[in-house]
């Protein structure tokens, strides 16, 4: 269920196939949607690939393809600064691969609304399309279980927040979320809760980021840090057990995704009543 809030504005880029600029002529492949306000952008492309060939029997299908991946790729690499990115987008592509001027739309649900968006532009796409295994994909099923337990809206939950408050100034790294209990243990104004996702099997420098982070943090302030991820390593998975060890061994709570429902739904409950008990 989306998140009843209040809608919010966001901005959406078509993303046009040209492969003849002389001639004006284009085809719909992709879309961006990027939302200021919850510091969230994405991207669909088309995996449609008959109908481009219909459209350009000449069209490099190889590097279509790869379109998808890179640019979540490159979502993921520039998390810091998604307004900065987005702008450099807009003026990278001018000939084989266009953007349209930003549209802008209102919704609640960033995530519906991209799909939307791609249907209404591009055409159907096949969920299996999209990559499964990567920090970005783990982010987006954190944040749609956050909308569906309505944290998102709250005032007090916190989105993109600066580890410079804590290290020093001119610290690139960001924490997804972070928010206070209204109570702890009973107590007023309970210590600070942040949250930040990743993918155990891909991250080699992110859970060294956090464990180092989260002491400075600690430094300052009574802090927790619940790392969300795809799952519990398990098996001979040797470089997500190092991963998982490394967070564990900086007192980091580790959440898998089958368990992330439930996870939004106590935050909402402390977000709004204050019944967390330390």
């Amino acid at each position: 269920m989306a998140d009843s809030g209040e809608r919010k504005s966001c901005s959406y880029y078509v993303v046009r196939y040209v492969p003849n600029v002389e001639r004006e002529e284009f085809l719909n492949i992709g879309l961006f949607l990027h939302c200021q306000e919850e510091q969230y952008l994405d991207c669909l492309f088309t995996d449609d690939f008959q109908r481009v060939k219909r459209f350009h029997p000449h069209a490099d299908i190889a590097f279509l393809k790869e379109l998808q991946g890179h640019f979540e790729s490159e979502i993921q690499g520039h998390d810091n600064d998604l307004a900065a990115y987005i702008g450099r987008i807009e003026g990278s592509y001018s000939n084989l691969i266009q953007l349209t001027h930003p549209r802008p739309t209102l919704t609640t649900d960033p995530e519906e609304e991209i799909h939307r968006l791609f249907a209404r532009y591009v055409g159907e796409q096949r969920a299996a399309s999209r990559a499964t295994d990567t920090r970005l994909a783990v982010k987006r099923q954190l944040v749609n279980a956050l909308r569906r337990a309505r944290v998102l809206s709250e005032p007090r939950f916190e989105k993109h927040i600066a580890a410079e408050r804590w290290t020093e100034k001119g610290d690139p790294f960001h924490f997804d979320f972070g928010y206070r209990p209204l109570q702890v243990g009973g107590k007023i104004n309970g210590h600070l809760k942040l949250i930040h996702a990743l993918y155990l099997n891909h991250e080699d420098k992110l859970p060294h980021v956090l464990a180092n982070t989260i002491r400075y943090v600690r430094g300052h302030e009574a802090a927790d840090l619940t790392a969300v991820v795809e799952a519990i390593p398990a098996g001979p998975d040797k470089p997500a057990w190092h991963s998982y060890r490394l967070l564990r061994d900086a007192d980091i709570n580790v959440l898998p995704l089958e368990e992330v429902n439930a996870f939004a739904v106590s935050i909402s409950h402390e977000l709004q009543f204050g019944n967390y008990r330390s």
